[in-house]
């Protein structure tokens, strides 16, 4: 029994993506790592640590109000349906040179922009 060929045939190019071919069949492309990537509750036991750490220290770090919103904004965006790559990151970026003089708040927030960002 012949069955005609459902199949793709590329040549003379380069072909970059997902394809499907055949009844039934789906393609899928995922651009970037994901956000949150693991599970919140992880990521919510982070941002309590960042916390904590940061009332600890506050006096070392001068302005904790403004972490402290910083971080209040990385939630809101994690318990977001639709969180914002771009805000995710700025957020990260800023709250790292924030807490840059405490090297348990820095590890803290690093581990908190790997689970998130995925990096």
């Amino acid at each position: 029994m012949n069955v005609p060929n459902q199949g793709i045939n590329i040549s003379g190019g380069t072909v970059n993506g997902p394809m499907a071919v055949g009844t039934g069949s789906r393609a899928v492309q995922n651009i970037g790592a994901p956000i949150i990537g693991t599970d919140r509750d992880q990521a919510d036991e982070l941002l309590a640590s960042i916390r904590e750490l940061v009332r600890r220290h506050d006096d070392v770090l001068g302005d904790a109000d403004t972490i402290l919103r910083d971080t209040d904004t990385i939630e809101a965006q994690v318990h977001s349906a639709t969180p914002d790559r771009a805000v995710l990151s700025e957020t990260l970026n800023r709250l790292t040179a924030r807490v840059a003089a405490v090297t348990g708040l820095v590890e803290a927030v690093t581990a908190l922009s790997g689970l998130i960002l995925g990096g």
